[in-house]
């Protein structure tokens, strides 16, 4: 072992063994914490002015699931931190942050050791810079060249990352894994009137050729550090939408949730590349990371929004198994000491109800029961539908058309509902090519206007999968709004949002005329705002995610208590409640009150259509 190494760790000993009894470990369980964490060269949060570790620094970021940590000064200056962190927290993951195509002009003295130096001049020995046409320098925020290729046709610069990163992180033992900030799977979206690039100076006749290779070159970078590495070391990345997820274990939405879209719905719901599909596809264990980005400088971190922020960014993680992480978007630790800024969600004292500071009250959900569901229950603003539940009849306040060449039936059915004892069952036996051609329509109006949104809640099922136009249809024809939805064939309650183009009187239509089939509805209702939310269970609590722009009055059929908070008091005043408030864009977090941890019966529920 390297001396200087040895006496680094006696040193971790000695500074943390008066107080290990102080810090037990962490709970196991939700919500899980991440911290994009920075480190300065002389080793600064951790290290104070004369060399020595802080433990109060180290406490701190020891209370995190997951950290990401600079490379350099802890490889290979400052083993020690790491080391440090451990003690504390055995049960911690450390990232290393590494650039994946760029690098600042690092020229330390100590040349064949420190990382950036190494970075740089592999980049440079390899001929493998990446230039700005307009101007003729290094291209800005992405200068190293993943599309070099020398004679051969290898992937050069790709792969002497790989082996770089391999050698000064992977095989010490030390890391748990590497995070990628600044790797890209496409670079032309990052042309503007001050940069082009300079596709011919890196070796190709055009942008596309540049592109295709740009993309097997990061393909090669990964694969090569995955097949170094083996399959136990943690490889996660970051920029614009998620790539690699054959080799990595995930990715970071950064700024949350304006990243890929601007949208919750974009950057949860979306195929192939929202949170939920990376929780499918990447490798498992799956690690993806939503940031959430800090409003104001240092000293506006617990102001409302900044807390409405962390809470957001850390129920949606909680909703599948990622970390939750708040901080400044540049994540400098010289822009703020966001290692020490802690939240009401981040600890609970289960036992009283309160926010804590402590290592053992995180992990306070416990494990989760299930999956995440919507829950979606009618509203109370006024109905277009007089007769949601086809109780006593099945054509009363509904219109039921048919033209040819469609030939369908409407009929009240009392063999199957989703509530009560009747459904409505519309038989298609002869198709159209038009939808509306079948149509079961309701017979009272609404006011429609631009700019509101307007939900369609309905429970349904088909006799096979068919999608189904919905729309906010105006007295005389033609649609305010229009949406598709697909249904299955099981009962399932969905919840549709409609967005008018005019403002109108409307009343809601299902479009059933081109596929044969039957298809069943049950309380059905159209009405004006969104009555639907994102909820997990777990153990010990619950986290309700509202995504819309409305605020969500929640039944919770039994009562649930509030954390009682230091930071957030408006939200986290501890009440106990069975119908609790979720605010626009925002998360709460719930206490059970009960102690049965059964998981709950399987749910019909399923993502809003927005």
């Amino acid at each position: 072992m390297n001396p200087r190494r040895l006496l680094t760790l006696w040193a971790v000993a000695a500074a943390l063994l008066s107080g290990a009894d102080a810090h037990p470990a962490a709970a196991a369980g939700y919500p899980r914490l991440g911290l994009y964490g920075s480190v300065t060269g002389a080793g600064v949060p951790f290290v104070d002015g004369s060399g020595n570790l802080d433990t109060t620094a180290i406490a701190q970021v020891a209370r995190y699931d997951e950290v990401i940590l600079d490379v350099n000064p802890l490889a290979p200056y400052r083993p020690d931190i790491a080391a440090a962190l451990r003690a504390r927290n055995p049960d911690i993951k450390i990232l290393a942050y590494v650039l994946g195509h760029d690098i600042w002009p690092a020229a330390d003295a100590d040349s064949l050791n420190h990382y950036p130096t190494r970075y740089r001049r592999l980049v440079r020995d390899l001929d493998g810079f990446l230039y700005n046409r307009l101007g003729g320098g290094e291209y800005p925020g992405a200068n190293v060249n993943l599309a070099r290729r020398d004679a051969q046709g290898r992937f050069i610069v790709a792969e002497g990352l790989a082996d770089l990163m391999y050698d000064v992180i992977v095989r010490t033992g030390e890391w748990d894994g590497i995070f990628f900030d600044v790797y890209c799977y496409t670079m032309s979206w990052t042309q503007d009137g001050s940069q082009q690039i300079d596709y011919a100076r890196a070796g190709y006749a055009s942008l596309a050729q540049f592109e295709s290779a740009w993309q097997a070159g990061s393909d090669t970078l990964a694969n090569r550090l995955r097949r170094l590495s083996g399959p136990s070391v943690i490889l996660a990345g970051n920029c614009a939408g998620s790539a690699h997820q054959s080799v990595f274990n995930g990715w970071m939405r950064e700024n949350f949730p304006f990243q890929n879209g601007g949208t919750w719905y974009d950057n949860v719901l979306s195929e192939p590349h929202g949170y939920f599909a990376d929780e499918a596809n990447f490798v498992q264990p799956v690690h993806n990371w939503i940031f959430s980005a800090l409003l104001g400088g240092d000293g506006a971190q617990y102001s409302a929004e900044n807390a409405r922020r962390v809470r957001y960014g850390l129920g949606t993680a909680a909703l599948a198994s990622g970390f939750g992480v708040f901080g400044p978007s540049d994540r400098r630790v010289q822009s703020g000491p966001y290692h020490s800024w802690w939240y009401d969600e981040y600890a609970v004292d289960r036992a009283s109800g309160r926010a804590s500071a402590s290592l053992a009250h995180t992990g306070w959900l416990g494990e989760p029961l299930g999956a995440p569901y919507q829950m979606i229950w009618a509203g109370t603003n006024p109905d277009a539908v007089s007769n949601p539940d086809f109780e006593q009849s099945a054509t009363t306040g509904w219109t039921f058309g048919h033209f040819a060449p469609a030939v369908a039936t409407l009929t009240r059915d009392t063999t199957t509902s989703a509530l009560g004892r009747a459904s409505a069952r519309v038989s298609i036996t002869t198709p159209s090519t038009v939808g509306w051609h079948v149509n079961l329509t309701s017979t009272t109006f609404i006011p429609v206007s631009v700019g509101v949104s307007y939900s369609v809640t309905f429970w349904a099922r088909a006799s096979s999968p068919r999608v189904v136009p919905i729309t906010a249809t105006m007295p005389g024809g033609g649609a305010a709004a229009t949406r598709n939805v697909t249904l299955g064939t099981e009962w399932t309650h969905y919840q549709v949002i409609l967005q008018p183009t005019q403002s109108a009187t409307a009343a809601l239509a299902f479009f059933l005329g081109t596929q044969a089939g039957d298809v069943w509805f049950d309380d059905v209702h159209f009405q004006q705002g969104a009555t639907n939310l994102w909820r997990r269970d777990f153990q010990h609590g619950a986290v309700l995610v509202n995504p819309s722009d409305a605020l969500q009055q929640v039944p919770m059929g039994s009562s649930w208590r509030r954390i009682l908070g230091t930071v957030d008091l408006a939200v986290n005043d501890g009440s106990l409640s069975s119908t609790v408030s979720v605010r626009p864009n925002d998360a709460l977090f719930l206490l059970s009150t009960s102690t049965d941890v059964t998981p709950p019966a399987p749910i019909g529920d399923v993502r809003v259509i927005p």
